[in-house]
């Protein structure tokens, strides 16, 4: 994808969906004794929230309509990355740390590792809420048996495709095939286009290898296993990438979020894009002259059998050292926006793709034909297309077998320096990603692990 899970995101627009979700858990909070109300001189308890996301501080508004003794400060401290750092320095500081905090799936373990965020599975009933999620994002948020944060929302894998241009190569279906999608990317190519592009994306690489029923990661403990060069899910992707790397059926060039990369895919020069379900209203309002052109499909597979993996996604964690006075309130905000039918709405109504398998199997979500324009107005940027029955399928279909690496914003900001080789044509992709390995076991045991 694209999108760089570095964050779709917080790229994500405004999406109108009427969804009825899964309801109030009230009764999975497991009480506390001793928690009192920190107040401000309102008298009301004051949370601090760090979001990228605006879609969460239109929930926070929600929920203080609902809890009027609660008051929710949400502030947007930068991107991904530099949300890490603050959370990086506060942690190390012993103070400035947010009460709640979004954080991407990718990054909860290395934050689980620092011992910043706390463990849920003391005040919620982890038993009774792991229907209530996906299995890959409820996956991504229990490590090492505990529970880190609750899943906000999710990145199913789809394929989006430019119809006119797979209509202009004689394709009259999406490959459901990694082999398919070899043989349309030779008849694409043909007419002038790309099937898709890549120009080195460590989100895209990670993503591939889960859908390809990868897991080169595994943490046990202070046991660091990071075996790359032999996962099968690598393996697959790096050879069938090499392939098409080799016969020029890739785009390597233009690169992910430029406006190079947006004019291509609006005129047809890059037919397709692997990429979350999230992508969805980054194509409306960045390709806006593709209009009716596009359609969403499930990832092609390795055999017609179904997987998937997510790519992007994130959660509300709490972290470790919130007052406990505020905790009760920590606990009701989190369960409101992740689970509450009218906090999971402010939400997905306005661009996030959602984490509860309730509201992917929800009649008027699986309905939607449109999108939402800037002005409110709805766009049917598919076709008219029920896009969201697909996507409902993939987060189906993701398995729950991945680890993310316990320093994974550090591993995807080495990538490029390792993988870049490949892409320039100076090296195979094996080759490369055997480099990057190396760089990311030494990091590993400069970190203090045991690696294996």
């Amino acid at each position: 994808m694209v999108a760089t899970a570095r964050d779709g995101q917080a790229r994500k627009e405004d999406q109108h969906e009427q969804v009825i979700a899964t309801a109030a858990i009230g009764a999975l909070l497991i009480p506390l004794a001793g928690c009192g109300n920190t107040t401000t001189s309102s008298g009301k308890t004051e949370l601090t929230v760090w979001s990228w996301d605006a879609s969460i501080d239109r929930a926070a508004k929600s929920f203080m309509k609902a809890n009027p003794d609660i008051t929710v400060k949400v502030s947007n401290v930068g991107s991904t990355e530099e949300t890490y750092t603050a959370l990086n320095n506060a942690a190390q500081a012993g103070s400035g740390l947010p009460d709640v905090t979004l954080i991407e799936y990718l990054a909860i373990p290395q934050f689980v590792h620092s011992d910043t965020l706390m463990d849920l599975s003391k005040v919620y009933n982890t038993a009774k809420l792991k229907d209530t999620f996906t299995p890959g994002t409820w996956n991504s948020v229990n490590i090492n048996g505990g529970l880190y944060a609750m899943p906000a929302d999710s990145g199913p894998m789809a394929y989006f495709y430019d119809k006119d241009v797979f209509d202009k190569a004689g394709i009259s279906e999406p490959p459901t095939t990694w082999d398919e999608f070899y043989e349309d990317a030779k008849k694409i190519r043909a007419t002038g286009s790309y099937i898709t592009s890549d120009s080195g994306d460590a989100g895209l690489f990670n993503a591939m290898m889960w859908a390809m029923g990868g897991h080169a990661y595994k943490l046990n403990d202070d046991k660091l296993t990071i075996n790359i060069a032999k996962d099968k899910g690598a393996q697959r992707f790096m050879d069938l990438w090499q392939k098409m790397r080799d016969e020029d059926l890739i785009d390597v060039h233009t690169k992910t979020w430029t406006d190079d990369w947006m004019k291509s895919l609006g005129d047809g020069s890059i037919a397709s894009l692997i990429s979350g379900a999230w992508m969805a209203n980054n194509l409306l309002q960045g390709v806006p002259q593709a209009t009716g052109k596009f359609r969403v499909a499930l990832l092609p597979t390795i055999d017609g059998t179904p997987i998937n993996g997510e790519y992007g996604g994130s959660g509300l964690a709490i972290t470790k050292k919130i007052p406990d006075g505020k905790l009760d309130a920590a606990k009701k905000f989190v369960e409101y926006v992740t689970t509450n039918d009218e906090g999971i709405d402010a939400r997905v109504s306005n661009g996030s793709f959602p984490a509860t398998t309730k509201t992917l199997n929800q009649k008027d979500f699986l309905a939607k034909t449109t999108l939402r324009n800037t002005d409110g107005s709805d766009n049917e940027f598919f076709g008219g297309q029920k896009y969201n029955e697909i996507f409902s399928q993939a987060a189906k279909d993701v398995t729950g077998k991945w680890e993310f690496l316990p320093f994974e914003p550090y591993a995807r900001s080495v990538y490029n320096d390792n993988m870049g080789s490949f892409f320039a044509g100076k090296t195979s992709f094996r080759t490369a990603a055997d480099n990057w390995q190396k760089a990311l076991k030494d990091y590993a045991k400069d970190q203090g692990f045991t690696v294996q």
